[in-house]
């Protein structure tokens, strides 16, 4: 992975903990939008997803924003490994906030593996960290 990636993945950790740190969400969205910016300047942009999902999964309380700056970064790659990245990410271990970008990838009635995302869905092993609002979503599946 490129040097680049790795430091702003680094300061992508720094305002993930500080928000944690906080419980200011915005201490954590407003400058990662920057860094996410800088992330599409890279070469090779998509060597980041994987590892943004990995902070995610490793900070499941964090309010990402709907779907802030991580989330409309990796969006970009729609179609081009982003889906089969989060549903790796979901099967690891899944978070309200994976499950929010799963929703949107879902809205895409139009994608050719919308059954199997639902499914997916259905039949993760899910924490009491999930809201129920997110657990009766899925049961609407």
């Amino acid at each position: 992975m490129d040097t680049r990636i790795t430091e702003l993945l680094e300061e992508i950790k720094k305002a993930i903990d500080k928000a944690a740190t906080t419980g200011d969400k915005y201490q954590f969205i407003d400058p990662v939008f920057d860094l996410t910016d800088e992330l599409e300047q890279c070469e090779t942009p998509f060597d980041a997803v994987r590892p943004i999902l990995e902070l995610i999964e490793s900070s499941p309380n964090i309010d990402f924003g709907g779907p802030g700056p991580l989330g409309s970064f990796m969006e970009k790659f729609y179609h081009e490994g982003y889906e089969e990245e989060l549903v790796a990410s979901l099967k690891r271990k899944p978070t309200e906030y994976t499950i929010a970008l799963m929703f949107r990838i879902i809205a895409d009635k139009k994608n050719p593996n919308l059954s199997e995302y639902k499914h997916l869905l259905k039949s993760l092993d899910y924490t009491s960290e999930i809201d129920t609002f997110w657990l009766d979503e899925i049961a609407k599946l």
